[in-house]
């Protein structure tokens, strides 16, 4: 009995196994683990290939799979880290799109009265961003508030990643900061002023599939999936513009 109860464990394991196995590996920027999450969940139900997803800042994930990280596909918040693993032996040459085009805006929840552009020149003190270097809606913020020329007035909490950005606002240990617009509609936030694209580069997300991937079939036919015009629309309607194929 005691056997039979082991190779029927063995059993379970190596189904388990295969089950991680065959998922399809994808890296994700954090502003759009959210949205992926749903539209993974889409796929699986309409496939029944499952989706794993690792999240981090852009600028995490690059430094990752440069050094090696198992993943099938990166989807990064930016032209710059997509087009840098592309160029890379890490990126399969010919694979990078474009499946998104971000906003970010200037969020104070506590702020009495409406949130505009002259809030943002008015307020004072500490206000939370995503670091610079390492997110690309952080860079966007930076690129906004050097257009403003308010780039001084500030003292800075940076988060790691967009979504740390977010939660530092959202918890009241920071008063206001520049999120990413599909945050706030994600979590039905208010207070916020939605910046004008034209007071920052536009934050085109591209992802790239990856050589080291075993699963390139896989991966190409969800890439299709992510492009594809109903899921645009959804995306859309997650706070992102309709994406602009950009090389």
């Amino acid at each position: 009995m005691f056997r039979k109860m082991s190779h029927s464990l063995l059993f379970i394991l190596l189904l388990c196994s295969f089950s991680v196995q065959a998922s399809i590996k994808v890296a994700v920027a954090s502003n759009f683990k959210t949205t992926l999450i749903e539209i993974a969940a889409l796929y699986e139900r309409e496939t029944g290939q499952k989706i794993l997803i690792s999240s981090a800042s852009t600028g995490i994930l690059y430094h990752q799979i440069q050094q090696g990280a198992p993943f099938d596909l990166f989807l990064s918040a930016d032209l710059k880290r997509a087009k840098l693993t592309e160029d890379s032996n890490k990126g399969v040459s010919g694979s990078r799109f474009t499946y998104a085009q971000g906003r970010i805006a200037f969020w104070a929840p506590q702020y009495k009265g409406p949130v505009n552009a002259r809030t943002l020149q008015k307020i004072k003190g500490r206000i939370a961003i995503a670091n610079p270097n390492l997110a690309p809606y952080g860079l966007a913020a930076e690129q906004t508030l050097n257009h403003l020329n308010l780039s001084k007035q500030f003292s800075y909490v940076q988060g790691a990643n967009i979504n740390q950005t977010y939660q530092f606002i959202d918890s009241g240990n920071v008063k206001a900061g520049i999120v990413a617009y599909s945050l706030l509609l994600a979590h039905q936030g208010l207070n916020f002023f939605l910046i004008p694209t034209s007071y920052y580069q536009p934050i085109l997300q591209q992802g790239v599939l990856l050589s080291g991937s075993k699963k390139r079939a896989e991966a190409t036919d969800f890439i299709a999936y992510l492009t594809s015009t109903a899921i645009q629309r959804l995306i859309r309607a997650k706070g992102y513009l309709s994406i602009k194929y950009v090389n």
